[in-house]
Parts: C-alpha cells; structure tokens; sequence
C-alpha cells in the first residue's frame, strides 16, 4: 500500500474561518483508493491554525508503510515519516531513455562521443549498454579500481572497452554527459553539452540539463493522478514500494529540465546536429 499526504492550508482571517480554527484547528481526512491488487491510502491534513501534528499524522500510517509520497514542499523533519524520493525509478527511466534515443539517433558508434559520471560505482550496468552505441566512452568514477575491473571483464566478454578515471577534468571531453546521481561537484562542462542526470546538480555545472523522463501513464493508474500526485511520482512509487516490476520496462517518450520539455523526436535531432 502506498500513502500520499497532502497538506490543506486553511488559514484565513474570516471571522468565521477564525472560530473554526479555534474550536477544530486541524482535521485528517483518509481515503482508500482501489485498482486491481494495488491500494493508495490518502491523508489530507487540512490546516487551519498552528503547526502540522506529526503524531497524528503518524497515526494514520500505523501498520502501513512510514515512507510516504508527498510534495517536495512538504517538511518532515522532527517526524517519524520520510519522503520517498523515486531516484532509483528516474534512474532507470533515464537507462532506457537513453538507450532508446541512441538508438533512434543511429550514429556512426566512432564519431560520438560520450562522458559517464558515476562517482560511487552505483550504476555500472549502463556503461556497459553504452558501448553498443559508443567506442569512445570515458568512464569516471571515485572508485576507478571498480570500473578498471568492468572494463576488463566487458573485453573479455564482447571486446568493447572503455577508458577510466578517476579526475573530473576527463568529462569535458565529451558531447554527452550521462550521470545517474545527484552531481554534487562542479564539473567541467561547456553550454553545448547535453547531460542527462536525475535531479538539478547542487554543484555549478554549464549544459542542457535534462533531469525528468516522462511515460505514458498505464490506463489502470490514471484514476489514481490528481493535483495532489504526479504521474511519474506515483510510478516511483508503485514500483517501488509495491513490487509492480513490469513498470521498469517503460520507456519515456519525452524529457526536461529548467522549465523546457522534449519529446523524443526532438532530443534525437539535437543530438544528430551535432555529427552532421
């Protein structure tokens, strides 16, 4: 079961609003939501004076899960709830956006050139799939002795190899920069590059940043989208911490960053003007 909060605020200087709020400062509304096998359990805590009661919220979540979906907004500090974030489902939507639009790109595996961010070794698998589009990957990570290791075994196995460091400076050598992580450091970046990561670095770093990958939302879950929850979000979530494994085959058909969305065709032809 997932659970999804959202906070009302109902704050207001009418007079009546003003007695209300004195007499039933806040109310906990919950809902039970069905779609096949899965079931949503939603809070609304409706705010009209002082701070969010955390304990009674909590109260709410006693034999469900303490790992909640709600708006980046919202704070739980100080309470025995945590946000789920869906990093890990982003990550493996940006794995198969990327792929499908190398694919659809179809360029001459010599002439391109990629950059792979991966600085605590968490996501080797997709350096690997890299070289069916790419022979001149460069692979660096904080754990270069790990990824030293894949490149041999990958050798082995199909003769691609990639080049490893563990200096920052080697990723401007690139037209594409995919990190799979938060970027914490600045990197060495030019505004003509196009980097693929999952959330707005924390660290200055210069390109087209592309860090939300959309999918067309399974009919059965539309029901479940409201103002409250986003499509992607409650993906994440359903894959997640409900076991739905079949979501990780979804391919996005479009992707954003900083207020500007692409579809597919369009990324695509993005990254073709840059061989041509």
């Amino acid at each position: 079961m997932l659970t999804v909060l959202k906070i009302t605020n109902e704050k207001s200087c009418g007079i009546s609003r003003r007695l209300l709020s004195i007499l039933k400062p806040y109310q906990i509304k919950t809902e039970i939501r069905k779609c096949g096998d899965v079931e949503i359990n939603y809070i609304d805590y409706i705010l009209r004076r002082g701070n969010i009661k955390y304990d009674k919220l909590y109260n709410c979540c006693i034999g469900k899960r303490k790992t909640i979906l709600c708006d980046k907004k919202i704070s739980l500090e100080g309470s025995r709830l945590k946000r789920f974030t869906g990093i890990n489902f982003k990550k493996i939507m940006l794995d198969n956006f990327i792929c499908d639009i190398l694919k659809k790109a179809d360029i001459e595996p010599t002439k391109i050139k990629i950059s792979y961010y991966d600085p605590n070794a968490e996501n080797p698998a997709l350096a690997e799939d890299l070289l069916s589009y790419c022979t001149d990957l460069t692979v660096v990570s904080d754990m270069p002795r790990f990824y030293e290791n894949e490149s041999e075994r990958i050798a082995e196995k199909c003769g691609a190899i990639f080049t490893v460091s563990n200096d920052i400076s080697a990723l401007c050598q690139c037209d594409i920069l995919i990190a799979p992580t938060i970027i914490k450091k600045a990197l060495p970046t030019v505004s003509s590059n196009i980097i693929f990561t999952v959330c707005p670095p924390s660290a200055p770093v210069s390109g087209n940043i592309i860090t939300d990958y959309y999918c067309e939302l399974p009919r059965k879950y539309i029901p479940f989208v409201d103002d409250t929850l986003d499509g992607m979000y409650l993906l994440a979530g359903l894959y997640s911490l409900c076991g739905i494994n079949s979501l990780a085959s979804l391919i996005p058909h479009s992707c954003g960053g900083s207020g500007i969305k692409y579809t597919t065709d369009e990324i695509v032809r993005i990254i073709k003007n840059k061989y041509q």
